[in-house]
């Protein structure tokens, strides 16, 4: 019916404009959400988008645009935008405007016309296809939503004083809405908390002390295990399904509990301690370094139920990351470094098909005593392209004779024809900061990096200039939903380019 009625007023406006100034009307319609949400509302954690209709009237083109320009605002309720203003926005018309988040009202976005709106054109019947198009929004519904919340759009234009004579009010406002149904979880994260005088829950997300597995243990408030989850190689762990108004307990340890059961000791391995827990703000602790934190659950998900662990005895190197790729026929290997004590070296091991044992094939200086991120590239060409598969670890040796070894990487050479660069992203999963090693023997060009979802919208860019060897770079995707994402690449003064696939947890 709205659509009919725009046609008539275009109709009636056309012959206005024969006789008169020229009207202009715009105009806003059809708004709905996209996927429809269920009879229950939309989950938490989830991103749809908005959609609506915008155009215009008039016959002619709308031009005064750098005097007087069209201004739409879109404020949403319960939702957060999903994305950067220069992403958040798609569709047909959207090009028309310049988007910026508002600073007054963070839940509002503002798009300022930028350009001449075109006109329907002189046939009513056949109006101008650019004279109106879709706007787009991409939302998120936030992950600790309470249930029930209402979720709204609203879209409002603010038509310039040139426009007012013709314009219909009707027509520069459109809203929905849904609410939140959401699943209840507790999660958090582990980390290797360095920073003992700062009261806080913070550090190196962490699995594995002493290559031990720590379980994360829910217990209820009869005292007795409800769920067990070990803790994940990104250091997070999730409860699904809990119960709302409910006051749990989550117990870190190297037992694993047993459902129905009492909860177990608080045991770390030897030389480990507990040093903050905290729940659930990532301000502060509870106070008691005892590995065991309290959780009241309400109506909403409570996430950062987090704990911080520290070894007495560290040891000579915490590794970020270690790959092993071909280059040029050959094995680079490169690793990172997010801190080093009494460090002397590091000694490179390989194993291959025709030896049992591994044999150091180099040594490598390390950095002695360091608290920055270091890293480190070692190139083996004794290696041969004959179908052997070749086993690296990085053993690290501080001035005490101390070692410390890395897991094991595997690479077998194929010697393809096309060099073309290298590029390492971890950790995959990843939940706060992805990671990215370029490597190139480019130096100068330009790196242009994209995150798109898989609908193909771009959620976050990076430029960077390349040096001859490794460039790291880095993104946080903690807000990005979970799910998958592609990480698209190209070099714009070269011919490298690609993509790769990861999930967000």
């Amino acid at each position: 019916m709205k659509k009919l009625s725009i046609l008539l007023a275009s109709m009636l406006l056309f012959v206005a404009g024969v006789y008169a100034q020229t009207a202009y009307n715009p105009y806003t319609q059809n708004i709905h959400f996209t996927p429809e949400p269920t009879a229950f509302g939309f989950e938490c954690n989830t991103t749809p988008s908005v959609v609506f209709t915008q155009g215009m009237t008039t016959i002619d083109d709308a031009n005064n645009w750098q005097n007087s320009p069209l201004v739409v605002t879109v404020c949403v309720t319960g939702f957060t935008f999903n994305g950067p203003e220069s992403s958040v926005v798609s569709g047909s018309y959207a090009a028309n405007f310049d988007w910026a988040f508002d600073s007054f009202a963070p839940n509002c976005i503002v798009g300022t016309q930028n350009r001449p709106l075109k006109g329907t054109g002189n046939d009513p019947f056949n109006p101008d296809p650019a004279s109106s198009g879709d706007m787009i929004f991409a939302l998120k519904v936030p992950e600790t939503s309470p249930i029930g919340t209402v979720l709204a759009v609203n879209v409002n234009l603010q038509v310039p004083g040139y426009m007012s004579q013709f314009n219909s009010t009707p027509d520069d406002n459109e809203s929905t809405q849904t609410q939140t149904f959401c699943a209840l979880k507790i999660a958090g994260t582990l980390y290797y908390d360095t920073t003992l005088a700062n009261s806080t829950v913070d550090g190196r997300p962490f699995n594995n002390p002493n290559q031990t597995t720590v379980y994360a243990n829910l217990v209820g408030p009869d005292g007795n295990v409800i769920a067990v989850k070990p803790i994940a190689p990104n250091g997070t762990y999730e409860f699904l399904n809990v119960t709302g108004n409910t006051v749990y307990t989550v117990v870190l340890s190297t037992v694993q509990g047993i459902v129905g059961n009492p909860a177990p000791p608080t045991t770390l391995p030897p030389s480990w301690i507990n040093v903050n827990e905290d729940c659930c703000d990532r301000i502060g602790t509870d106070g008691t370094a005892n590995g065991i934190t309290s959780v009241s659950v309400g109506n909403a998900s409570v996430v950062n139920v987090n704990f911080g662990i520290y070894s007495a005895t560290p040891t000579p190197v915490i590794l970020s990351y270690f790959f092993a790729n071909e280059q040029k026929c050959k094995a680079l290997l490169t690793w990172g470094t997010s801190q080093e004590i009494n460090s002397s070296h590091v000694e490179i091991l390989r194993k291959d098909g025709a030896t049992a044992q591994y044999r150091k094939i180099a040594t490598v200086q390390t950095n002695g005593t360091s608290s920055m991120a270091h890293d480190y590239s070692y190139l083996d060409e004794t290696v041969e392209a004959n179908g052997t598969t070749y086993e690296y670890v990085l053993r690290f040796v501080d001035f005490d004779g101390k070692l410390t070894s890395s897991e094991v990487r595997t690479l077998s050479l194929q010697c393809a024809s096309s060099e073309g660069a290298i590029i390492n992203v971890f950790p995959n999963p990843v939940s706060g900061n992805l990671n990215i090693l370029y490597i190139t023997e480019t130096e100068g060009s330009e790196l242009k990096v994209d995150i798109i979802d898989l609908a193909g919208r771009t959620l976050t860019s990076s430029t960077t200039v390349l040096t001859n060897g490794t460039t790291p770079i880095h993104f946080d995707v903690s807000s990005f939903a979970a799910g998958s994402y592609f990480l698209r690449y190209h070099e714009v003064d070269g011919v490298n380019a690609g993509s790769v696939k990861f999930t967000k947890q």
